[in-house]
């Protein structure tokens, strides 16, 4: 059987910043001397496979997404997804169980591996599990590769067999490497030392398609799915805000192959799926039932507009065939509706306080604007239930928040006081208490009983049925958290910083702009309607969308 070749990743962020990027790869190397078991209690015996050479593929960009609004939630790459985490790094580890692959008649590979480098860095140690087919066989092995040189092949596993790695270093930059990865269903272990010279600058938790001796990419072996479970870099658990997810995709169609799901962090865990079809028209010998569905519905389309100014606030929406839209809103109280979002009104360009905030009504069709002196202005089927406007408050309205019926909504101000009309209930504020910074954010908690306030400094109050998940409140944040946001489906609140970053407490995390630099801050941040997605919106109107919030547009 010809020979699985395993493949590194690239510089991702010059991608994400639209600047060239560096392919590394596709050289040829002799073979590294095979080091000595260190600790096996009995040998690796399950059909060895033999080292190929390592050749990788720079990430993708979707096509037409342009730098100001690209996706990171949508980074992609044409030979591996997974995710990854940026900074300093001396250690990497991990545990999965080898998925098994659909037997193929023509040669198909996958790999599942940890390793150190290879995203901003030329370099890259990796060890993981490989699994090949071709003319109807299937063979599973353990291998590790340091980028230049040949990849190692350690012995054979099976599939369904639970595997636990870990790469590393004695010393920062000391380049001396303890290489460990162990079989725990048959006993089998192995662990090497080396010395390698990397920078650390990323880790990596990722599944792909090798490449032949040639530099292509093998066909996607269909492995199903796999879970990256007990992950840890430099001894502890990811932290979640800086994981990075990126799928793979064909790269003639641009369809997704291999989608990593939400990295939990609570589970500390997530897992990557086989959505096929494969790369370079390959194809397994399995097929599934045809079906008959209903024709997607036809949406409007997502044409840029043009700036405007400052901008306040974001609002999405969902309305009738599950059309996608939302809404921006200048200070001025400028309405811009992109998608299936319809403009229903908009404030007089004087005579009012500057907006705040924009939310949406539970139907779609209508909107309610915030401005700081506390007025609330309803369009659309919005219900004005009554505000603050023309009365004392302690500090400017920072924020509004609709209860589950939309017949009543919250008011907060910067230092937590809580006003509740309609039919919305008041559970307590903070409006009595000396706060070490301003709150900043008000998230209605699930069943509409309570909700979250959030600070600055990632401080975060529940009140009523709402739960406290976590906080930022004693973490060092590089910028200070300016909105928050309940997950639609109940899991938790997410919170986000003036750079992007991303805070997930309980709610599920699809990634973040804390890595990536940014034209100017971000404003505030707004929920997809069905939970699985999330928009961030920065001061000049920049959009970007994460999970399944689709782009649509930017002021």
């Amino acid at each position: 059987m010809a020979a699985a070749k395993r493949t590194a990743l690239v510089a991702l962020l010059p991608v994400l910043v639209g600047l060239p990027v560096a392919i590394v790869g596709g050289r040829t190397a002799a073979a590294a001397p095979v080091p000595a078991l260190v600790r096996a209690p009995r040998a690796w015996s399950r059909g060895v496979l033999q080292p190929g050479r390592p050749y990788s593929q720079p990430l993708q960009r979707r096509p037409g997404v342009r730098a100001s609004a690209f996706q990171p939630a949508g980074a992609t790459s044409t030979n591996w997804s997974g995710y990854f985490e940026s900074g300093n790094f001396t250690s990497v580890s991990a545990s999965w169980t080898v998925p098994a692959v659909q037997a193929a008649s023509d040669l198909e590979s996958a790999g599942t591996w940890i390793g150190i480098d290879g995203v901003q860095a030329n370099t890259l140690i990796q060890t993981g599990t490989g699994e090949n087919t071709a003319g109807g066989v299937v063979e599973y092995d353990a291998w590790y590769e340091l980028l230049p040189q040949q990849s190692i092949t350690i012995g054979g596993v099976a599939p369904g067999d639970s595997m636990q790695a870990s790469i590393v270093e004695s010393a920062p930059n000391s380049g001396s490497w303890t290489l460990s990865i162990e079989d725990l269903t048959s006993g089998q272990q192995f662990s090497t030392h080396l010395v390698y010279t990397t920078p650390g600058m990323s880790a990596e938790w990722i599944q792909e398609a090798p490449s032949d001796g040639q530099g292509n990419i093998l066909t996607l072996a269909d492995y199903g799915a796999v879970t990256f479970t007990a992950l840890k870099a430099n001894g502890s658990a990811p932290f979640a805000a800086n994981m990075q997810p990126v799928s793979m995709v064909n790269a003639a169609t641009g369809n997704t192959i291999s989608r990593p799901g939400p990295f939990d962090p609570n589970a500390d865990q997530f897992s990557i799926d086989y959505t096929g079809p494969a790369p370079n028209g390959g194809s397994t010998t399995t097929s599934s039932p045809t079906t008959t569905t209903a024709p997607p519905p036809t949406c409007p389309g997502s044409a840029d507009h043009p700036a405007g100014g400052p901008v306040a606030a974001i609002a999405a929406m969902t309305g009738a065939g599950g059309c996608a839209g939302y809404w921006v809103v200048t200070p001025a109280g400028q309405v811009i509706p992109f998608g299936a979002a319809v403009g229903y009104g908009a404030l007089p360009a004087a005579g009012h306080a500057p907006v705040i905030d924009i939310i949406a009504t539970p139907s779609g069709h209508g909107y309610w604007l915030a401005t700081s002196d506390g007025a609330v202005h309803p369009f659309g089927d919005a219900v004005g239930a009554g505000d603050m406007s023309g009365k004392h408050l302690n500090a400017p309205i920072i924020a509004i928040a609709a209860t589950l019926s939309g017949k009543g909504y919250w008011l907060v101000g910067g230092d937590g006081g809580v006003y509740a009309f309609g039919d919305a209930r008041f559970f307590g504020s903070t409006g009595a208490i000396k706060l070490n910074r301003p709150v900043v954010g008000i998230a209605p908690a699930p069943g509409g009983a309570g909700y979250w306030l959030v600070a600055s400094d990632g401080g975060v109050f529940a009140f009523g049925t709402a739960p406290f998940l976590g906080s930022m409140g004693a973490a060092h944040l590089n910028r200070p958290v300016v909105g928050m946001t309940a997950d639609p489906a109940g899991r938790g609140y997410r919170m986000v910083a003036a750079d992007g970053g991303i805070f997930s407490f309980g709610a599920p995390f699809y990634g973040s702009l804390g890595s990536v630099h940014l034209a100017a801050d971000i404003a505030t941040m707004a929920p997809s309607t069905d939970g699985n997605g999330y928009y961030l919106l920065d001061h000049v109107g920049g959009v970007y969308a994460f999970g399944d919030a689709p782009y649509l547009g930017r002021a």
